[in-house]
């Protein structure tokens, strides 16, 4: 894909990204290539452009039926704000950005995700959800200090924005101490995504805060909303990661619930994957609520989706991880039929795929095939496939962001909304040619073709090049982190 520079003037850069990776992957070999030391600068929404920028000339999925799919369109933005979708938008002072070859859509949401991982990749593949316990929150995590946990939050970060997604659930639960936090806070913003931070219990002691925990959650979290979020504007936001009726007792359940609600903030939990019963507790208790996201929920009952549903709350599948690890089938067509928010998320690197495309797809795919099984059994061919591939992008996009509380600033392409923008790539082998967008971005397109992002208006990838100079710089140290805990975590 081609693209123009400003029309008064060179390419400027706030935050003076440099290249990071190709448009095929982010690999960390490319991170500190010559290339990437010689090439600094891009167009983002400051200097000459003013902060307006035109993507020219692309298809258009808005994930708005009031707008609905356009080709041959242009999206304004100004100052990180998507002003209008139109046939030709004027480029007077703006940076312009050719969409001709490319899909435009609402930058991904990923609901869940413990970022602070990344730096230890692809360890738990093997792994069952017991196991995972026993390593991972049992060991490895209690040896990660403050810098492992900014630099695996920095490049966890970035590997999303690479994969088009532009807002995280950063559920972490290494709060080993104040400084843990607050560099996993930093290495979200050197990043220059948008993230809910779900700061969680400590990774030190799995014992206390995993197993029938008699912890209230940490008060290092009214530091965090009186210093780090004061406000709730900004591109990262607050929320409490709560261990939740599975891993805590009743007085910890209502005394967490209650502390997020007194700081006005959503709370998050891992529920459901070691059996049902715990909302049916949240509701005994009074609990419930439309500011509780529900992680898993595999093994929920009936009446609890109804109770999830009637609360208004919302339920983060990660099904690549949840059918690995044995906690049960993604649980997408009872929270849909309960009338809850659903949404996906990855929810760990250490274990499946960081990208969206491939959750979005096998939870799509996968509850297709469930819905498909009776007429399976009964030796019959189905009349319909359940579930459209539209559905399965409003997963990804809108629904994730009403899981989040932030429907109204993003999830769709509709005006008045922050510009969280992926541009996909038409013209590669696997996407072209584009006889329908929404089914060419969920069943066609991966990673590889995501050619530009746009955060809040900032460019962070354009041509295929993530530009970030903090994360280029930081590459070796990452890979060092990552190899020093496993050490010490006797795994390797």
């Amino acid at each position: 894909m081609r693209r123009t520079s400003d029309a008064d003037g060179p390419d400027v850069s706030r935050r003076n990204y440099l290249k990071l990776g190709s448009a095929t992957a982010l690999s960390f070999a490319s991170l500190g290539s010559a290339e990437a030391a010689d090439r600094s600068g891009t167009a983002d929404s400051d200097g000459d452009s003013n902060g307006r920028i035109v993507i020219k000339d692309g298809t258009v999925v808005p994930v708005d039926s009031d707008i609905g799919v356009r080709r041959d369109s242009d999206v304004l933005v100004e100052d990180g704000t998507i002003e209008r979708i139109d046939r030709s938008v004027d480029e007077t002072d703006a940076h312009v950005i050719d969409a001709s070859d490319a899909i435009v859509i609402p930058g991904f949401v990923n609901s869940h995700l413990h970022t602070w991982q990344a730096g230890v990749r692809g360890v738990a593949g093997d792994w069952s959800f017991s196991e995972y316990l026993d390593t991972m929150l049992g060991e490895i995590s209690s040896h990660y200090r403050p810098v492992d946990a900014y630099l695996g939050n920095l490049f966890g970060a970035v590997e999303q924005l690479n994969a088009g997604t532009t807002t995280i659930l950063d559920w972490f639960h290494i709060a080993n101490s104040p400084g843990h936090t607050n560099r996993a806070i930093d290495g979200l913003e050197d990043a220059g995504i948008r993230a809910v931070f779900a700061h969680g219990p400590p990774g030190d002691d799995s014992a206390t805060w995993w197993e029938n925990s008699t912890e209230p959650h940490p008060d290092d979290i009214r530091r965090l909303h009186r210093e780090r979020f004061p406000t709730d504007d900004e591109r990262l936001t607050l929320a409490m990661g709560i261990r939740g009726p599975d891993y805590s007792t009743d007085e910890v359940v209502t005394q967490d619930i209650e502390l997020a609600r007194e700081l006005g903030i959503p709370a998050s939990m891992h529920i459901g994957s070691l059996g049902p019963g715990g909302v049916e507790t949240l509701d005994e208790l009074g609990l419930l609520g439309d500011d509780l996201n529900y992680v898993h929920a595999n093994r929920l009952t009936e009446d609890e989706f109804d109770l999830i549903g009637d609360s208004g709350g919302s339920v983060s599948t990660t099904p690549e991880v949840e059918m690995q690890m044995g906690m049960g089938m993604p649980a997408l067509r009872e929270t849909i039929d309960g009338g809850g928010i659903p949404s996906v998320g990855v929810d760990i690197v250490s274990n499946v795929s960081g990208d969206l495309f491939t959750q979005t797809r096998m939870a799509l795919q996968v509850q297709r095939a469930l819905d498909n099984q009776p007429a399976v059994e009964r030796n019959e061919q189905i009349e319909t496939v359940s579930l459209p591939a539209e559905r399965a992008l409003e997963l990804a996009t809108i629904d994730g962001a009403r899981a989040l509380g932030l429907e109204d600033e993003i999830g769709s392409l509709t005006p008045g909304k922050r510009a969280d923008i992926t541009l996909i790539r038409t013209d590669d082998i696997n996407t072209s040619p584009v006889h329908d967008p929404v089914e060419t971005v969920v069943f066609q397109a991966g990673v590889a073709n995501v050619d530009t992002v746009l955060v809040d208006g900032e460019i962070v990838k354009l041509d295929g090049d993530l530009y970030n100079e903090t994360a280029r710089k930081h590459r070796d140290r990452l890979m060092e982190s990552g190899r020093r805990i496993l050490r010490e975590s006797g795994l390797r």
